[in-house]
Parts: structure tokens; sequence; C-alpha cells
């Protein structure tokens, strides 16, 4: 019997050492998996807290966009009144008729271009280079229509009418800045949220390799428990055996308190620590 209990003692103890082993190199893979699954949290905040910041940007130059737009209506709104006090209320026929496109008839072109434009109809690299040069294209028309046209209600007047088509411009070159701050903000922030995504990929991948990690390092614990206990028992079996093989009777003075209540802890399911575990594989 005392052969077969020290078999019994050796290839237990080959199990605590193999159990042990793997249940630390899957603890290992939880630590990583845990670690990798908060640094990925991490970078999500940093993302969400940008995507904000943009948003902020974006609805701001809209804002802007808005209110250039008044501005710029405004002006043409006093522009086209002045025009025609000084050139006469058919200034837009006459000026089309004799000297191609009006001035006031070039700027709706370019409104036109420019709502299609931020109703997001120039997609791609090739749209938007076209984009630019048509209002390139725009710009030098009127310059060429304004110098054409010759205003006959004296100093005064021509230099208000200069003033306000130069508000008009400048209102229109801020819808235009606004509008381009406000679609580069919205474009990042798609960019943003394409990223997030990924992360979120990620984030699930490592949650999943966390949870199966710690599975499987609780069940290398387990295998570990019962274990120490198979070799716990059978050391107090062998012994018994030897004491009784030498004529000695057993009894309860002849085992450790400490080991007693560690057993007791470990058969009732507790959690031991690593010290207290050592401590009961140790032969005495």
């Amino acid at each position: 019997m005392q052969a077969v209990l020290k078999d019994i003692i050796s290839s237990t103890e080959h199990f605590i050492t193999k159990h042990q082993e793997q249940r630390d190199e899957w603890n290992a893979k939880v630590v990583e998996n845990k670690s990798r699954r908060e640094q990925v949290n991490g970078q999500k905040r940093e993302i969400y807290d940008e995507i904000e910041r943009q948003r902020t940007v974006r609805d701001k130059e809209n804002s802007s966009v808005r209110e250039a737009k008044a501005e710029r209506e405004n002006a043409n709104k006093e522009f086209n009144a002045l025009r025609t006090q000084i050139h006469g209320a058919d200034a837009d026929s006459r000026g089309k008729r004799k000297e191609g496109d009006s001035p006031e008839f070039i700027r709706k072109k370019m409104r036109a271009l420019e709502d299609r434009y931020e109703r997001g109809q120039f997609t791609g690299k090739k749209a938007e280079k076209q984009f630019q040069n048509d209002m390139k294209q725009f710009a030098r028309k009127l310059r060429e229509a304004e110098a054409k046209r010759k205003p006959t209600g004296g100093t005064d007047s021509n230099s208000q009418l200069d003033a306000l088509r130069e508000a008009c411009d400048a209102a229109h070159n801020r819808v235009i800045s606004a509008a381009d701050a406000a679609q580069a903000a919205h474009d990042l922030m798609g960019k943003l949220n394409d990223e997030t995504r990924r992360l979120n990929n990620e984030h699930e991948l490592a949650h999943r390799a966390f949870v199966t990690a710690k599975v499987e390092a609780d069940r290398e614990h387990e295998h570990y428990i019962v274990a120490m206990r198979c070799i716990w028992s059978s050391r107090n079996l062998l012994k018994a055996s030897q004491d009784r093989a030498e004529g000695i009777q057993p009894s309860k003075a002849d085992a450790l308190p400490a080991n007693v209540d560690l057993m007791s802890a470990l058969m009732s399911g507790k959690t031991l620590s690593t010290e207290q575990l050592m401590t009961m594989k140790r032969d005495d």
C-alpha cells in the first residue's frame, strides 16, 4: 500500500506542477489582454473627445456661413438698389445685352455653384479642382464685368458703389472660407468615426481573449487545487500507514494545526494564497 501511495504522490506532484504552470501562463494572458482592452478604451475616449471638438468647430463654422450669407445678401440688396439708382431699372438687361453677363448675373451663378458645393455635389479631388477652377473663372469674369461698367452718378456714388461691391465680395469670401472649414471638420469627424469602429472591433477581440484566458486560468487553478487535495490526503495516508507499521498509533496531535486549517479552508472552497499552498506542499 505504501508503494501505491508513493506512486500516487509522485504522479500528483507532476500534475500540481503542470497545472500550476498552465494556470500562470493563462493568468499572464489575462493581464495582457486586460491591459490591451484598457489601452483601446483610452484611445477610444481620446477619439470621442476629438470628435466632439470637431463637431464644435463644424457647428461654429456653419453658423459663420449663415451669418456671412446674410451679410452678403444685405450687401447685394444695397448694391443693387444703388446700382439701379445710378444706372436705371434696366441696368441688368442693358449690361447683359451690350457687355455680356452683368456682375449681378455672374454673382448669381457663383452662388448657385457654391450652393451645389455645400450640398456635397463635388466629391473627390477631380471634382474639387473643377469647382475651384470654375469659381476662379467666375471671379475673373466678375472683375471684368465690373471694370466695364461706368457709373454716371458722380464720384460719391461711385465710391459708395465700390464699397458695397467690396462688402459683397468680402462676405462671399467669408462664406467660402467658413464652408471649407466646416467641411474639413465634417470630413475629419467621418475619419475619426471610422477609427472608432476599428477600435471597437479591436476592443471586442481583446475582451474575448481576456474572458477565454480567465476561464482557462480558473479551470487550471481548479485542477491545481484538486491535485493539492489529493497529495495532502495521500501523504496523510502514507504517514498513517508508516506509523502503524512502526507500531505508532496515529492521533490528532500528530497533524500540524496550520495544515489542518489550510486543508479545511481548501476543502470548503476558499481561495488560498500562494504561500499557504506552498506550505501544504511541504513534506512536514
